[in-house]
């Protein structure tokens, strides 16, 4: 499955008409409550509702969270850097309105060696994580061969590697057995580097299909 990435209220209609099953809601860089998002979404059209460190307060990242899931998110991200206290405070919200949690851990700057990788996506499951979410920046082959190597270990996951090079991850993603993989509403829209559009996704994948 698709999950198109929303980075601003505006992209919401347009992927809507065009039959999107799975949004992820930046909520940090929209700028919109949940209150005054959520009324807009069809039901039917699954959402992660993700609010990445910066614009806001903890407090207010934990408040804006807990309000996408009492208001039907399916999915919440929570990167694996985050406090205790943001974990504390949403994880029961999300248990509670069956909204399945993702820990995610970023790497912008490299792909590390296997034993690393493993670590980490081992350390999403630990601190509660239903999925475990892995991105990293892909400069060679090699970084390519660790990455997807994830995806013999057990467990729920969502592996994806950044930047041009790691476009490959993204198309083999779902088929490697990713819960989803990510594309952004169109081109010059991308909330993540070497994220590709979803019609650039859904052509590939009409291609792979034999249809």
């Amino acid at each position: 499955m698709i999950c198109i990435s929303i980075s601003d209220s505006s992209q919401l209609h347009p992927c809507i008409e065009e039959g999107a099953q799975l949004l992820e809601l930046r909520l940090d860089l929209i700028g919109i409550h949940p209150s005054e998002l959520y009324p807009k979404i069809p039901d039917g059209i699954k959402t992660v509702a993700c609010c990445r460190e910066g614009k806001y307060s903890e407090q207010e990242r934990i408040d804006i969270l807990n309000a996408a899931i009492e208001l039907g998110a399916d999915y919440v991200d929570i990167e694996l850097e985050s406090s205790e206290e943001i974990a504390a405070n949403i994880i029961p919200v999300a248990e509670k309105h069956g909204c399945e949690v993702i820990f995610s851990h970023h790497d912008f700057q490299a792909t590390p060696g296997i034993v690393e990788l493993k670590t980490k996506m081992e350390a999403c499951f630990k601190r509660g994580g239903v999925i475990a979410k892995i991105a990293t920046q892909i400069h060679t082959q090699e970084d390519v061969i660790n990455l997807l190597y994830l995806y013999s270990e057990p467990g729920r996951k969502i592996v994806l590697g950044m930047g041009d090079a790691g476009r490959i991850t993204r198309v083999a993603a779902p088929l490697l057995g990713s819960e989803f993989t990510f594309a952004s509403p169109g081109e010059g829209r991308e909330t993540a580097p070497g994220q590709m559009s979803a019609s650039q996704l859904n052509a590939i994948y009409k291609i792979l299909n034999g249809s």
